[in-house]
């Protein structure tokens, strides 16, 4: 009987010695809470415009692959494009004609130099200054742009030959498209982009 005694507290003592015991955080030691803001997320979009024949025709077009980087989380529009750079993979042009872009694909951006990148420098004023590097040759052109808090539209024009010394290429795709532009192709082309809140 004193052997069972014995054992019976000596399990007793085993099985309360395994409990847990609840520990009270100190003041020091709680973690605060803090909310997790949400991140600012935007979108691109880019439309070019070249021209084609003495009437000028216009021809539209995009590229499928557009990085937009180096955004900043302010919230604010032009605050927080101000010095992000985007890159531009030309191979990805797309006009949603396939017989079309493989000709630019291939007599134009292929014989240029490297994809296309910059940067926004500067909002002021309805004016945006944007540093672009296309043929290995980079430019500050100046666009106009309209602004809400939600939405920017960039829109302006470039020369191909004139800002980014592209007579090559331009030449590659005039000879081969001279028949279909009537003998004309024009060297500027005008452009829209759109960056939106999501």
């Amino acid at each position: 009987m004193k052997k069972s005694i014995i054992v019976l507290s000596f399990l007793a003592l085993a099985f309360t010695g395994c409990k847990k015991e609840e520990v009270k955080p100190s003041e020091h030691n709680k973690l605060e809470e803090v909310p997790l803001e949400e991140k600012v997320a935007y979108t691109q979009t880019l439309e070019w415009t070249a021209f084609k024949t003495p009437e000028k025709i216009g021809v539209k077009g995009t590229f499928n692959d557009i990085k937009l980087n180096n955004v900043k989380d302010s919230g604010n529009l032009l605050s927080d494009l101000k010095e992000a750079t985007f890159q531009i993979e030309t191979s990805t042009v797309n006009t949603t004609d396939g017989l079309r872009d493989e000709k630019l694909r291939t007599a134009f951006f292929a014989v240029m130099s490297g994809n296309i990148h910059g940067k926004f420098i500067d909002f002021k004023d309805g004016k945006v200054t944007v540093e672009i590097t296309m043929n290995n040759v980079t430019k500050e052109k100046e666009f106009g742009y309209t602004a809400t808090d939600d939405m920017i539209t960039i829109s302006g024009s470039v020369d191909i030959i004139a800002d980014f010394q592209g007579t090559k290429a331009f030449n590659s795709l005039h000879e081969l498209c001279k028949e279909l532009h009537m003998g004309k192709t024009w060297t500027d082309v005008e452009i829209k982009a759109v960056v939106s809140k999501k």
